[in-house]
């Protein structure tokens, strides 16, 4: 059975690869990003009739000088893990939800993704993801269905696991101090 802290080390073990890859988007030889792909897609299930994919990826055969253009162009960041919130779903299974930065060095201190991890098959699998719905006043941050399910978290976690405060945005922080806050015990 898996538990908030093995989510927690999930999440951030898909972070680490997911970041191997971006790096590799703008450095590495075409067979080097198709296997960070791969590896990559170890950490995601996608359900019958939805599309799931890594946020990594480049058109392949592209000239060194191209890439090293490109490189210039990018500052990328290891998005941040600021908190795992761990959520009873109509099952009464877990799914947890994972509040991420940005991949860039400009947004990695802000919200910039959520994504919802579920056991597949015994395993922790990545089944959605969401960004920010920059369309929508905060807070609370309201979050855009990006891929894989659809998931509407049923209201107030039964844990949290609170890891770093964002900084970048104020209605950011003042979310994340609510879902902090939002289980007591903790």
């Amino acid at each position: 059975m898996t538990t908030i802290e093995d989510a927690v080390i999930f999440f951030n073990a898909y972070l680490d690869i997911e970041h191997e890859g971006n790096v590799a988007t703008y450095s590495a030889s075409d067979e080097m990003v198709n296997e960070l792909r791969t590896r990559s897609m170890k950490f995601w299930h996608a359900s019958p009739g939805t599309i799931l994919s890594p946020s990594f990826g480049r058109p392949m055969g592209m000239h060194p000088d191209q890439l090293e253009n490109l490189a210039r162009s990018v500052n990328l960041a290891r998005r941040t893990l600021f908190l795992v919130a761990e959520y009873r779903g109509p099952d009464g299974n877990s799914i947890y939800a994972a509040f991420t930065s940005g991949d860039r060095a400009r947004t990695v201190q802000s919200y910039g993704g959520l994504l919802h991890a579920a056991e597949v098959k015994g395993e922790l699998k990545i089944i959605a993801s969401y960004k920010e719905d920059f369309d929508r006043v905060s807070p609370p941050v309201h979050w855009r269905h990006s891929q894989g399910a659809e998931i509407a978290l049923p209201g107030t976690p039964v844990a949290v696991q609170p890891l770093e405060a964002p900084t970048g945005q104020a209605a950011h922080q003042e979310d994340w101090e609510g879902l902090r806050d939002s289980v007591t015990g903790d």
